[in-house]
């Protein structure tokens, strides 16, 4: 008699414009995975999947909440067989949820009270736990939080210069793409920067900076909200807050008009006016496109240099993300301003895809880990099953 197929493990991780997917074997084999990519403000989502399916998934007016739906019943279960558990990517875990979780009603409903301080990523987190509910009832679903890996910064990097009353309500800089940074934690030691101070540039629709001492997160761009820290895709970063003040008042006082100008409308989107794929920045011949790259690696290049403050120094930099794995003049703009720093680009290695950017001469090192957040939501839901 044949054995059964074994059970998969589902890794939902919904971003604030893509939903990634991935099934996993019981021994982290990945079995089948795949991405939509441009869901909501008018774009059309794209489906891309590793057995080589391609094309328009729906219209221009999809959510994550129209999305997912579909994608589970139609393109993740038909491959999936019996599953064992979901696990998901929350975007925000406040002070309450330090380490994966088993999610239940109370659970989610604090998910769900942390929406105003994530609200271009909570919904549709929550989105993909409703949605696995339905379609999947009675199956364990984890939660694993992507701020739970700066929970260990020190208080006078997670405080903010505010009476410290504020902290004590919960007024701190949380830090974000956790799950990301795990990963990449996970990796220096087959890079050989077990010990080393190493600077982690997760660079996609979202962008963040991890300063890491021996694997350890000490020091985060991102704080209160995913909108700090570097310039993103849709988002500003960093801003001084008397602008906001200003922008506030421009706007009448309506705070819902400036909270879609910080979430949906700046960053390359809004410097450029063309998009926040920079993808599409890189192939064209548009000033303001060529202007929007230049400012984020400006921002980047600032941003790692108050990490390397942050740390004492640094050993290493280790790109991730969309921007960060595929965006060879991104890299090559960033590591060229940093040659103080004592990196060395090897423009070949850059461009062919290598895993280590810099010469073997190099005092420092660079180094391309692609982000896999989905291996680490899945490992964290099987702990919790066992």
């Amino acid at each position: 008699m044949s054995e059964a197929p074994q059970a998969s493990l589902l890794a939902l991780n919904c971003g604030s414009s893509s939903i990634k997917f991935a099934l996993f074997t019981p021994h982290f084999e990945r079995s089948f995975s795949g991405l939509v990519e441009a869901i909501g403000h008018g774009q059309t989502p794209r489906l891309k999947t590793s057995s080589g399916e391609t094309g328009q998934f729906g219209g221009s007016d999809q959510s994550h909440a129209d999305v997912l739906p579909r994608l589970i019943e139609d393109i993740i279960l038909p491959r999936a067989g019996a599953i064992s558990g979901v696990g998901h990517r929350i975007v925000h875990g406040g002070e309450r949820f330090n380490a994966p979780v088993r999610i239940d009603p109370d659970i989610r409903a604090g998910i769900a009270e942390l929406t105003p301080l994530a609200p271009g990523h909570q919904p549709h987190n929550l989105a993909g736990i409703d949605a696995a509910s339905r379609a999947l009832p009675g199956i364990p679903q984890i939660a694993c939080f992507d701020t739970a890996f700066h929970a260990n910064v020190p208080a006078v990097r997670r405080e903010m210069p505010l009476p410290r009353r504020y902290a004590r309500d919960g007024l701190i800089r949380y830090g974000f793409h956790g799950l990301s940074y795990e990963h990449v934690a996970a990796s220096l030691a087959g890079l050989g920067l077990s010990g080393k101070r190493v600077i982690a540039c997760h660079l996609g629709n979202g962008c963040s900076i991890c300063g890491m001492m021996d694997g350890t997160s000490v020091w985060t761009s991102m704080g209160f909200t995913p909108l700090d820290g570097l310039m993103m895709g849709q988002r500003p970063g960093r801003l001084d807050p008397g602008a906001v003040l200003w922008l506030v008042e421009q706007h009448g006082g309506d705070i819902a008009a400036v909270s879609k100008l910080f979430y949906h409308q700046s960053g390359l989107s809004g410097v450029s006016g063309l998009s926040g794929d920079m993808r599409t920045l890189l192939a064209s011949d548009q000033p303001d496109a060529g202007f929007a790259v230049e400012m984020f690696v400006d921002r980047l290049v600032q941003e790692i240099g108050a990490a390397a403050a942050g740390l004492g120094g640094v050993d290493a930099i280790v790109f991730s993300g969309g921007i960060g794995e595929n965006a060879a003049p991104v890299r090559a703009m960033t590591l060229q301003k940093l040659e103080w720093l004592g990196f060395n680009l090897d423009p070949e290695a850059n461009t062919t895809r290598a895993k280590r950017l810099t010469t073997a001469k190099s005092e420092r090192q660079a180094f391309v880990v692609a982000a896999d957040e989905e291996r680490i939501i899945a490992q964290a839901t099987a702990h919790l099953l066992d």
